[in-house]
């Protein structure tokens, strides 16, 4: 019984420690390129929001659910007296990158996940917000 449990501890740790080395294969020239292309998306976004054009933003989420909510809630509120600041983007594949997201209204700020994926048509769009804890 000990040796099962020892395999299925050993393999949990060998699928596990393959996950963190999955981006190693992505070139620095490649990773360059991925941040510059996720940086004119944040341009484009920020450009959006300090105009509230809510179909441009709309257009830089994936349509899911979740971010389907996301866009209509964001119409509530004026998106032109909010600062976004955004972190460099890690690359963690060639179709996946997460950055932070920081809104500063005066002296308030929140702080957001967010999770970029490429799509079929080399674009880059936000798949996931999540609240930084």
């Amino acid at each position: 019984m000990k040796k099962y449990l020892c395999l299925i501890i050993l393999l949990i740790f060998a699928s596990c420690t393959s996950l963190n080395a999955y981006n190693k294969n992505i070139s620095q020239i490649e990773i360059n390129k991925i941040n510059s292309e996720i940086t004119d998306v944040i341009t484009n976004l920020k450009e959006a929001a300090n105009s509230n054009r809510y179909d441009k933003i709309k257009e830089i989420f994936l349509p899911t659910f979740k971010n389907n909510i996301i866009v209509k809630k964001l119409q509530e509120y004026d998106l032109s007296s909010l600062t976004f600041i955004f972190s460099e983007p890690k690359v963690k594949s060639n179709n996946k990158a997460i950055s932070v997201m920081a809104i500063n209204y005066n002296t308030a700020s929140n702080y957001f996940n967010i999770t970029w994926k490429k799509m079929d048509d080399g674009s880059w769009k936000i798949s996931n917000v999540a609240e930084k804890k």
